[in-house]
């Protein structure tokens, strides 16, 4: 045999080793190719859905604290001491009280003694005492300075 036909079909064969490739590897590759553009597209527009989503969760929340603001503005008004002395007035007929029909009270401090060791455990009912009598205390300052 020549050396040329030789190197001929050398060259044959590798050109169909090529093309053989190709046939066989060719629809996969374009399979995969397809696969992730079409990915990528689901991606992308998966995406922009969710980001959609939470523009409108956003804006929805904003909405409801405007409106949480006003409801507390409506109720800061509907519970300010003018307004019940108002409504009180209007409604119930009920006046400012005048030096006469205010009667003092003597509040007298029964506090419990300093505890020594305030890691020590408490009675209940010293407690729930304490308790109430803070609250007296309270309510009877709330009372006397209107």
């Amino acid at each position: 045999m020549n050396v040329y036909v030789r190197e001929y079909q050398k060259i044959e064969r590798r050109s169909r080793r090529w093309d053989s490739f190709l046939v066989r590897y060719l629809p996969i590759l374009l399979l995969l190719t397809g696969a992730a553009v079409v990915g990528k597209i689901y991606a992308q527009s998966v995406a922009i859905a969710w980001s959609g989503r939470v523009i409108e969760r956003k804006d929805a929340a904003r909405d409801l604290e405007l409106q949480n603001a006003d409801l507390e503005r409506a109720i800061a008004t509907l519970t300010s001491r003018e307004r019940v002395a108002r409504e009180a007035g209007d409604r119930l007929g009920m006046v400012v009280p005048t030096e006469q029909d205010v009667l003092w009270l003597t509040i007298l401090d029964r506090g419990s003694p300093p505890n020594a060791d305030p890691a020590a455990p408490r009675d209940p009912r010293s407690v729930v005492r304490d308790w109430i009598d803070a609250l007296w205390q309270e309510e009877a300052l709330a009372l006397t300075s209107q």
